[in-house]
């Protein structure tokens, strides 16, 4: 399986978490491929058969740079996705935003996602974060 992780990152926290899960997923054999939004433009993503969105939540939604580049994504309407998300509040509607976003598109969601607490404004994560991604690449594996 070819997985694409497109990932937003203000303080590091999520690209942690884009280095763990990526490792996670490579040692179960699947080929894994990351890009910050930052260095990528939305048309023009790689094809893979499962993509994976990773962002920030800041004051419980996702920042305005992750919203502008997922309503601009260009990918084929069977596309399978899920989300990562770090947050401070568990009742965060990041994931929710992001789902409202992609499945308009015709993409389809294939895991709840990860959610990832960070413990202070700036971090760090929350212990046992490597846990939930193992768990989270076993699911979506």
């Amino acid at each position: 399986m070819k997985v694409y992780i497109a990932y937003e990152s203000k303080f590091g926290n999520g690209k942690k978490c884009v280095d763990y899960l990526q490792e996670a997923i490579t040692k179960k054999g699947h080929s894994v491929e990351t890009s910050s939004i930052r260095e990528i433009k939305p048309n023009s993503i790689p094809s893979a058969d499962l993509y994976i969105f990773s962002s920030p939540t800041h004051v419980g939604r996702p920042p305005r740079k992750m919203k502008k580049f997922l309503n601009n994504l260009e990918i084929p309407q069977d596309a399978k996705y899920t989300t990562m998300v770090t947050h401070m509040d568990p009742n965060a509607k990041t994931p929710q935003i992001i789902d409202n976003l992609l499945q308009p598109k015709g993409m389809t969601k294939v895991s709840d996602g990860a959610k990832i607490r960070v413990t202070g404004f700036r971090g760090p994560l929350e212990d046992g974060y490597e846990k939930k991604l193992d768990a989270f690449a076993d699911e979506i594996s």
